[in-house]
Protein backbone atom coordinates (compact mmCIF):
# COMPACT_ATOMS: atom_id res chain seq x y z
CA UNK A 1 0.00 0.00 0.00
CA UNK A 2 1.13 3.20 -0.92
CA UNK A 3 1.46 6.04 1.81
CA UNK A 4 -1.35 8.47 0.72
CA UNK A 5 0.03 12.21 1.78
CA UNK A 6 -2.57 13.86 -0.03
CA UNK A 7 -5.77 15.46 2.37
CA UNK A 8 -8.94 14.34 0.83
CA UNK A 9 -12.07 15.82 1.83
CA UNK A 10 -13.39 11.69 2.20
CA UNK A 11 -11.08 12.02 5.12
CA UNK A 12 -13.10 14.51 7.41
CA UNK A 13 -14.62 13.61 10.76
CA UNK A 14 -16.48 17.22 9.82
CA UNK A 15 -14.50 18.52 13.11
CA UNK A 16 -12.34 21.73 11.75
CA UNK A 17 -10.25 21.22 14.62
CA UNK A 18 -9.72 17.42 14.35
CA UNK A 19 -9.85 17.71 10.63
CA UNK A 20 -6.79 20.95 10.47
CA UNK A 21 -5.05 18.53 12.42
CA UNK A 22 -5.45 15.21 10.41
CA UNK A 23 -4.15 17.98 7.43
CA UNK A 24 -0.96 18.97 9.66
CA UNK A 25 -0.40 15.72 9.76
CA UNK A 26 -0.61 14.92 6.36
CA UNK A 27 1.78 17.43 5.80
CA UNK A 28 4.53 16.14 8.02
CA UNK A 29 3.96 12.60 6.70
CA UNK A 30 4.82 14.27 3.16
CA UNK A 31 8.13 15.29 4.64
CA UNK A 32 8.57 11.98 5.75
CA UNK A 33 8.41 10.60 2.00
CA UNK A 34 11.04 13.59 1.45
CA UNK A 35 13.67 11.47 3.41
CA UNK A 36 16.66 10.56 1.62
CA UNK A 37 20.28 9.78 1.72
CA UNK A 38 20.95 13.65 2.30
CA UNK A 39 19.22 13.18 4.97
CA UNK A 40 20.67 13.84 8.27
CA UNK A 41 19.96 11.45 11.42
CA UNK A 42 19.55 14.73 13.18
CA UNK A 43 17.14 15.77 10.75
CA UNK A 44 14.81 12.35 11.46
CA UNK A 45 15.26 12.67 15.04
CA UNK A 46 13.75 16.27 14.86
CA UNK A 47 11.50 15.62 12.35
CA UNK A 48 10.67 12.53 14.88
CA UNK A 49 10.05 14.44 17.50
CA UNK A 50 7.31 17.29 15.63
CA UNK A 51 5.62 14.25 14.56
CA UNK A 52 5.12 12.64 17.99
CA UNK A 53 4.28 16.14 19.74
CA UNK A 54 1.95 16.79 17.63
CA UNK A 55 0.20 13.22 17.26
CA UNK A 56 0.15 13.54 21.19
CA UNK A 57 -1.86 17.05 20.62
CA UNK A 58 -3.90 15.69 18.37
CA UNK A 59 -4.84 12.39 19.98
CA UNK A 60 -6.19 14.74 23.33
CA UNK A 61 -7.93 16.51 21.09
CA UNK A 62 -9.74 13.75 19.25
CA UNK A 63 -10.15 11.93 22.64
CA UNK A 64 -11.98 14.98 24.41
CA UNK A 65 -14.28 14.72 20.74
CA UNK A 66 -15.18 11.22 21.32
CA UNK A 67 -15.94 11.47 24.52
CA UNK A 68 -18.33 14.43 24.04
CA UNK A 69 -20.34 12.78 21.63
CA UNK A 70 -20.59 9.44 23.39
CA UNK A 71 -18.49 7.61 21.80
CA UNK A 72 -18.80 3.78 22.19
CA UNK A 73 -15.49 2.91 21.16
CA UNK A 74 -13.60 5.69 23.11
CA UNK A 75 -11.52 3.07 25.14
CA UNK A 76 -10.56 1.03 22.57
CA UNK A 77 -9.85 3.65 20.23
CA UNK A 78 -7.65 5.41 22.98
CA UNK A 79 -5.85 2.00 23.75
CA UNK A 80 -5.00 2.19 20.01
CA UNK A 81 -3.64 6.06 20.54
CA UNK A 82 -1.80 4.99 23.33
CA UNK A 83 -0.02 1.88 21.29
CA UNK A 84 1.00 4.05 18.77
CA UNK A 85 2.69 6.74 20.60
CA UNK A 86 4.33 4.09 22.70
CA UNK A 87 5.66 2.59 19.35
CA UNK A 88 6.65 6.13 18.07
CA UNK A 89 8.40 6.00 21.52
CA UNK A 90 11.00 3.26 21.19
CA UNK A 91 11.28 4.18 17.34
CA UNK A 92 12.65 7.91 18.66
CA UNK A 93 15.16 5.91 21.20
CA UNK A 94 16.50 3.34 18.78
CA UNK A 95 19.85 4.08 17.73
CA UNK A 96 19.18 2.77 14.38
CA UNK A 97 21.24 3.26 11.38
CA UNK A 98 20.06 5.82 8.89
CA UNK A 99 18.41 4.25 6.41
CA UNK A 100 16.73 1.83 8.89
CA UNK A 101 15.77 5.05 11.19
CA UNK A 102 14.55 6.58 7.14
CA UNK A 103 12.58 3.02 6.84
CA UNK A 104 10.84 3.22 9.30
CA UNK A 105 9.66 6.27 9.55
CA UNK A 106 8.21 5.92 6.69
CA UNK A 107 6.69 2.65 7.16
CA UNK A 108 5.51 4.32 10.89
CA UNK A 109 3.83 6.86 8.95
CA UNK A 110 1.98 4.93 7.33
CA UNK A 111 0.75 2.54 10.06
CA UNK A 112 0.56 5.51 12.73
CA UNK A 113 -1.44 7.95 10.66
CA UNK A 114 -2.81 6.63 7.29
CA UNK A 115 -4.37 3.26 8.48
CA UNK A 116 -5.02 5.07 11.35
CA UNK A 117 -7.41 7.56 10.33
CA UNK A 118 -8.89 5.36 7.03
CA UNK A 119 -9.33 2.40 9.59
CA UNK A 120 -10.11 3.93 12.91
CA UNK A 121 -11.04 7.66 12.65
CA UNK A 122 -13.69 7.54 10.11
CA UNK A 123 -15.91 4.95 12.42
CA UNK A 124 -16.01 8.23 14.65
CA UNK A 125 -17.88 9.97 11.79
CA UNK A 126 -20.00 7.25 10.53
CA UNK A 127 -20.99 6.46 14.22
CA UNK A 128 -21.57 10.52 14.76
CA UNK A 129 -23.68 10.73 11.33
CA UNK A 130 -26.05 8.01 12.12
CA UNK A 131 -26.53 9.13 16.23
CA UNK A 132 -26.92 13.00 16.26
Amino acid sequence: MEVITQWDEKYSLNNPKIDEQHKELFRLSALVELLNEKTTKKEIKELLKTFFNYMNEHFQTEEEYMKSINYPLLSKHKELHRKIMEDFTTLIKKNNSLKTLQHEMKKATKKWLIEHILENDLKIEKWRKVNS
